[in-house]
């Protein structure tokens, strides 16, 4: 069965893995997908950033999957579900669209599909999903 601490921690290691060849070695992350093209300097800044905030999410997700209750990570919960089905959706067009796109990036579109249905299964499964906002809120 797949628990919200799995999902959580699977997403951190691969959060992990990739956020730190972003930030260390992005021109040989690059190559790893093959046919893809040296960044200059602008996009190896641009990738490094991004890797410190891929780290950075790898990290909140590690520690949210110590949370005895869902309910308590509710929105680090919404957080990944909305980044992975945005990733999903722009690497889906990319790989459609993108005349220079290598087919090996195909991986980056089934990683976000994978776990935008992971972190939407556990929306719908959890008391803090979809439910918790059907009833009004006050501060």
């Amino acid at each position: 069965m797949m628990t919200h601490r799995l999902i959580f921690r699977c997403a951190a290691f691969v959060g992990l893995v990739f956020g730190v060849m972003l930030m260390f070695t992005p021109d040989a992350l690059l190559a790893a997908y093959g046919g893809a093209e040296s960044l200059n300097h602008v996009g190896r800044y641009m990738a490094m950033l991004f890797g410190a905030a891929v780290t950075g999410f790898a990290v909140m997700n590690w520690a949210a999957s110590s949370a005895p209750d869902i309910v308590e990570i509710h929105y680090v919960l919404i957080g990944n579900l909305v980044t992975f089905t945005l990733g999903f959706v722009i690497a889906l067009y990319r790989q459609l669209m993108g005349d220079s796109v290598p087919d090996t990036a195909w991986f980056n579109v089934a990683i976000n599909l994978a776990f935008a249905g992971l972190f939407f299964y556990l929306y719908m499964s959890s008391p803090a999903g979809y439910r918790l906002h059907s009833t009004s809120r006050h501060a």
